[in-house]
């Protein structure tokens, strides 16, 4: 990591590059420094390292926790005396990021285009400040192998999840055309915290899973909400962290509970073989978009064409690691797939009259092709 910061630093002509923010929101933040904050802290990248600025409440835990080369308080820059004098949290803070930067030689600073504002202009005047875009991003990519370990354990306990979810769909009853759970309709809000308390139990946290039957389905990232119907597609879209190591799983699964029309059938069918062919064009080397081109063909080919915001709607897939969205994209952008990559390949098609029906797999990409995270059965119908 030093010799990548090196060499991004040489490139851009910068003696540091700060990252100001908390590890919670900011998984660049996360994946240099190894330290879970949900405080602000300062992170300094330069050619000896990296050097994390903390508070003197975690400055024991960041030494215990933390991977970064250097770990300094803001008491170290005498912060209480600071908001003495300036009466201000902020502009103590400020003031001693400022001998924080100073004290690691810095003149020529780089920023990443989310910093803030605010303390972007008060350090303007004491350095000359770069707006640089930050090469974590692609580095965070390519995973090692005991990142793609975190990952597929996570998966694992998001096909248990979803494991519980479908029995308990597959053991309602149908009455009037809506499911019912004992002797209740079924909801959504029901499947979702059924699914999101199997995940607590297994060390796993979500937030917006969706379970999103019928017509709701038809807009991809609905949550879903309200009675569940027999004889309509429910998606349910899994997308969970791990609270130990941080790191993302994701999977889709559509199912229905009675019968299936032959126009649902026949989607399935077609989303299913669409999926097939973005797994077989998984491989190092291809770009992203030729996976998706790929994709769009076959559902092309089934007279299942895009029109007004209507059909194959997104892109084919996007990277999974300590964010949930992250590189490469399966889409229009310009991303080759790297040996490492971890991928979704989720094609789905969307109609307002029907609803919605989506398929997604989460693989690693390799020289030869991929290699499925996911283990869990593709049966529409319970």
């Amino acid at each position: 990591m030093v010799n990548k910061f090196k060499g991004f630093l040489e490139e851009k002509g910068l003696d540091g590059f700060l990252i100001l923010g908390d590890s919670l929101c900011d998984a660049d933040m996360y994946y240099l420094s190894r330290f879970f904050a949900m405080d602000r802290f300062a992170l300094l990248a330069t050619a000896e390292g990296i050097t994390i600025l903390v508070s003197g409440m975690e400055l024991g835990r960041a030494r215990l926790e933390s991977t970064a080369h250097k770990v300094v308080s803001t008491s170290d820059y005498d912060i209480m005396g600071k908001l003495k004098a300036l009466g201000q949290p902020e502009d103590a803070y400020q003031a001693a990021l400022k001998e924080f930067l100073q004290d690691n030689g810095v003149r020529r600073l780089g920023v990443p285009m989310r910093f803030p504002a605010g303390t972007y202009c008060a350090i303007g005047d004491d350095f000359l400040v770069s707006i640089a875009e930050s090469p974590v991003s692609s580095w965070r990519a390519i995973k090692s192998d005991a990142e793609i370990a975190a990952i597929e354990s996570c998966q694992r306990s998001c096909e248990e999840a979803l494991s519980v979810a479908l029995n308990l769909i597959s053991r309602s009853k149908p009455k009037g055309g809506i499911l019912y759970s004992g002797g209740s309709p079924l909801t959504s809000e029901k499947v979702r915290s059924t699914i999101e308390i199997a995940l607590l139990e297994r060390g796993c946290e979500a937030m917006d899973t969706i379970v999103a039957g019928g017509i709701q389905a038809a807009n991809p990232h609905a949550r879903g909400s309200g009675t569940l119907h027999a004889n309509a597609p429910i998606v349910l879209d899994i997308f969970p962290r791990s609270k130990t190591t941080r790191y993302f799983a994701d999977m889709t699964r559509t199912v229905l509970k009675g019968r299936a029309s032959q126009e649902i059938l026949d989607m399935y069918d077609a989303v299913l073989a669409a999926q097939q062919a973005g797994l077989e064009a998984v491989r190092a080397g291809v770009p992203g978009s030729e996976v998706h081109a790929m994709v769009g063909d076959v559902f092309s080919d089934r007279g299942y064409r895009e029109r007004e915001g209507q059909g194959f709607t997104h892109s084919t897939g996007h990277g999974v690691g300590l964010d949930v969205h992250e590189r490469p994209s399966l889409g229009f952008a310009k991303d080759i797939l790297q040996e490492g990559n971890v991928v979704t390949v989720e094609p789905g098609l969307y109609y307002p009259e029907i609803g919605g029906i989506r398929i997604e797999d989460l693989v690693v990409v390799t020289d030869k092709g991929c290699r499925n995270l996911t283990v869990f059965d593709k049966n529409l119908v319970l």
